[in-house]
């Protein structure tokens, strides 16, 4: 606390410094009206002008409103004396007005020549028009304002500046003309050239000073936005993002260096920086202040004030810059009140970081006051009115700034303490499990009996019992939705509901007569085990099939109910599997894998209820063969490479094709790669079979690349292959046999794969990305992959499953996931893929998510190499790529 008023204390200090620099005296020697000279003419007054550094001009002049803005010169000169009206202002100011206005004056030099420069400075005017008249001839005439391009100012300067030239003893006539749609404010003034630079140096320091602080909070919070990810900081920093344009593009910064040959973009700027500046001051107090919980109302009022500086940046490409620009300055003050109001009303109601915003606001809405009312003409243009926006914005900033990091604070302290809290459960939990897990029949998570008291159960129904073959029905029971409950809230959650999901079973289990008792314990009868993580088993004796069938839809209906947890209602998404004794088998082992075979089939079944059978069993003869015939099959290159296109997203172009692996048996027909891919991790021939299709699609793409140049072919490798010790050597002569640059090929792995024994993947797979080969994780968000070890990986490229794009239309969890996925990817500066693409709406999702790249059945099949080839001469003249790269 101490700390943070000693900067208050050193921030108003600087403050009250930087408004003294504002009220320095720059005038230099007092200034002579020749009132003889003045009363001998007759024409309007004569200011003699000496080598005074500076001399205000604003009250020396005369005026005459042109109210339809008609007059030309010529006019102007031939009205009386009584048309024109003294100004009597150190800086005519008129506010918001629809008329021309033109000015007099008559300047006489002393006995020497001089060289002064007139100076206009406030860089909002439209239309200027100065006209210099020597013995009642026009001796130079000007036209400039910021509706004219930059360039055509007599002098390069942000403000208006026009070299005057007297002779010794010389009289000039100035008639200046200004119309402008905003404030119309005449800051003129008449310098010495040397004294005028020194003074517009101080000027530019002082602004540099504010513009550098005003850069480095906007950077400074929206770093900490990207890395928090708190709305808040992105707020504040379009907020001081809007300010500094609204600032620089007052002073006249932004049009001379940015669009100095744009008039039409300078003006849609500042019609587009004070609703900005407010339309993110609203949405950081309600964010910042927690207005929707602290005070719904005023939060619905900061709200529809926010709506309606939405409608003023809207307006601005629409209204006339005089209506755009009143309604928006208009807007602002009440709109400052407002949010000045919520400040202390939030620090009242216990937002404690509430006092940093309230003080902040206070100097803002100080500055915007002062600012608007100098706009209006309510109070006179001067030093404080000109900067009171400037100073006020850069207190409010740095305020602002310690409020985030007050509340930064606040909140890192309330997270350290629940962090420690929930340490702490852990660590009671682990303790109570740790005891679990000595009683070896039972699980740790949910008290149900394992594996081991199944068994036993088993084998006394099947070894001990008197009845021979005993008669029962084994059913397996999985909780589905557990894998998208753990995905969703976590590990830890999805325990909490898996042991909720226990007790319902707990509470069903003595309700039928004929289940078997697993154990009896004090508390409960337990009719059920639990395998392994959502895995239940339960057993009926002396039924047949069509009872078990019967039994097992009665069960899926009394546990189809949505589990509630935290005020949501999650499914459970069951599937049953049975295998009956004697019929499936007379082994415990035997029934217990067919059973388990049995629910594999269940999603396949109505009512997803699967009974086993040879049909469904995969572990049969023909596995038998296909183990045989494989390691044939590669030496006699009896498989073949199929290719599907990548596309870009945005382009349409064609950026690289995936080698799909493909065996046609010439008794067994088509075999899936699912199948023998698995047969090949087994049986130790998956070295030989990832050899063969890399050499293949590398000879491929050599073909494919003589066509279209260089793109890349994307080829899938197992878990095996990377602990093969010779394989990036394999890899690398084979890219140097086909003459293919080593980026060209990615390999593509599953992140399941890599999860098997991260450390060593980790570090095979470094060692090929260090050879500049592409590394990509197929099939990603399917498997149980760590970031903790997926962001250390070498990665080029991130598939998406095809099971959450299919989905992605009607199935809300998918489409986030989906989004999710993307942002990591762009954050970890890894590029996507987007795979399983079967309608036109699903890839204008995608391109709208810019998703990098696109693959699937929408776009093309798999083919041979040679009808990619025909297929990607053609893609040219296809319709569908024209409209894509067209849009």
């Amino acid at each position: 606390m101490t700390k943070n008023v000693v900067r208050l204390v050193f921030l108003l200090s600087s403050m009250l410094l930087f408004g003294r620099l504002c009220y320095s005296n720059v005038d230099g020697v007092p200034t002579t009206f020749d009132t003889a000279e003045a009363l001998g003419m007759g024409e309007g007054p004569v200011l003699a002008v000496g080598r005074q550094e500076s001399i205000k001009l604003g009250e020396h002049l005369v005026y005459f409103e042109d109210g339809r803005d008609s007059l030309k010169l010529q006019d102007v000169r031939s009205l009386s004396s009584e048309a024109w009206k003294k100004s009597n202002m150190a800086t005519p100011n008129f506010g918001y007005t629809d008329s021309a206005y033109w000015f007099q004056i008559r300047l006489k030099s002393h006995d020497l020549p001089l060289n002064k420069l007139l100076t206009i400075q406030y860089a909002l005017l439209d239309h200027i028009e100065l006209y210099v008249i020597e013995n009642g001839k026009l001796r130079s005439e000007y036209l400039t304002g910021d509706t004219f391009a930059f360039d055509q100012r007599p002098v390069r300067h942000r403000d208006f500046i026009f070299p005057l030239e007297f002779d010794a003893n010389q009289t000039l006539e100035l008639y200046l003309k200004v119309k402008t749609e905003g404030s119309l404010q005449i800051p003129i003034a008449l310098w010495e050239q040397d004294q005028f630079i020194w003074k517009d140096q101080d000027e530019m320091l002082i602004k540099a000073i504010y513009y550098g602080m005003m850069f480095v909070l906007m950077l400074y919070n929206l770093f900490l936005f990207l890395s928090i990810r708190e709305r808040s900081y992105l707020y504040y920093g379009g907020l001081v993002v809007s300010m500094l344009v609204l600032m620089s593009g007052a002073h006249g910064f932004l049009y001379q260096y940015l669009y100095p040959q744009s008039p039409e973009i300078h003006k849609l700027v500042m019609l587009l920086a004070v609703p900005g500046v407010m339309l993110f001051a609203g949405l950081f107090s309600c964010s910042f202040l927690s207005l929707p919980k602290v005070a719904p109302r005023l939060n619905l009022f900061v709200n529809t004030l926010n709506v309606m500086f939405l409608l003023s940046i809207v307006g601005a490409f629409f209204l006339p810059y005089d209506i755009s620009t009143r309604i928006s300055v208009f807007l602002a003050i009440p709109s400052s009140m407002v949010i000045m109001f919520s400040g202390p009303y939030a620090w009242s109601r216990g937002q404690v970081s509430a006092r940093y915003f309230t003080y902040a606001w206070a100097f803002l809405l100080t500055g915007i006051v002062v600012s608007a009312s100098s706009k209006f003409g309510f109070l006179p243009r001067n030093n404080f009115t000109e900067y009171a926006l400037n100073w006020g914005s850069a207190i409010e900033a740095i305020l602002l700034s310690f409020a985030l990091a007050d509340r930064f604070n606040r909140e890192r302290q309330a997270k350290f303490i629940a962090q420690q809290a929930q340490l702490e459960e852990a660590k009671q939990r682990k303790t109570a499990e740790q005891k679990l897990y000595i009683q070896a029949t039972h699980q740790a998570l949910d008290g149900l009996p394992n594996t081991v008291l199944l068994q036993q159960i088993l084998y006394r129904m099947l070894y001990l019992n008197e009845q021979k073959p005993p008669h029962f029905a084994l059913i397996y029971l999985q909780f589905n939705g557990l894998a998208e409950i753990t995905k969703t809230l976590g590990h830890e959650n999805a325990d909490i509901v898996l042991g909720l999901f226990s007790k319902r079973l707990l509470n069903l289990s003595g309700g039928f007569e004929r289940a078997i008792l697993i154990e009896s314990g004090k508390q409960h009868d337990y009719y059920f085990a639990h395998l392994e993580k959502g895995l239940f088993v339960h057993i009926l004796k002396e039924v047949e099939i069509n009872y078990a069938v019967d039994y097992a839809h009665e069960l899926m209906q009394e546990l189809a109910e949505p589990i509630e947890y935290n005020a949501m209602k999650l499914d459970t998404g069951l599937s049953i599997g049975i295998a009956c004794c004697p019929l499936h088998g007379e082994d415990i082992d035997i029934i217990m894998r067919h059973a388990r075979i049995a629910i594999d089939s269940a999603d396949n079944t109505n009512g997803n209820v699967g009974v086993f059978s040879a049909d469904i069993n995969p572990y049969t003869e023909r596995r038998l063969v296909l183990m045989g015939e494989l390691k044939k099959a590669i030496d006699q290159d009896h498989l073949a490479l199929h290719y599907q296109p990548i596309i870009c997203s945005q382009s349409a172009a064609v950026v690289g094709a995936e080698a799909l692996l493909r065996w046609h048996h010439p008794s067994l027909g088509f075999v899936p790669p699912d199948e023998f891919i698995g047969i090949a991790e087994q049986t130790g021939i998956m070295r030989d079979l990832t050899h063969w299709v890399l050499n293949r699609a590398l000879y491929d793409h050599a073909e494919r690349r003589r066509h279209f140049g260089a793109s890349t072919v994307s080829v899938n490798i197992s878990a095996v292959n990377l602990h093969e010790p010779d394989f990036e050597q394999v890899v690398l002569s084979l890219l140097e046999r086909h003459n293919i640059p080593p980026e060209e090929l990615i390999l593509e792995i599953t992140e399941t794969s890599v999860m098997k024994d991260p450390e060593y993947a980790i570090s095979a797979l470094k060692r090929l990305a260090k050879q500049s080969i592409k590394l990509a994780i197929d099939d990603f968000g399917t498997g149980y992959s760590s970031l903790a070890y997926i962001q250390h990986l070498p990665l080029f490229e991130i598939k998406i499953d095809r099971s959450f794009i299919q989905t992605m239309d009607h199935v809300r969890n998918d489409q986030v996931i989906v989004k999710t996925t993307l942002n990591m990817s762009r954050d970890l500066g890894v590029r996507v893929v987007a795979e399983g693409i079967e309608s036109h709406p699903i890839l204008n999702t995608l391109r709208k998510m810019h998703c990098d790249y696109l693959q699937g059945f929408f776009i093309a099949r798999p083919m041979s190499m040679d009808a990619l080839i025909e297929w990607q001469h053609a893609e040219k003249n296809d319709e569908f790529f024209t409209e894509q790269k067209s849009s």
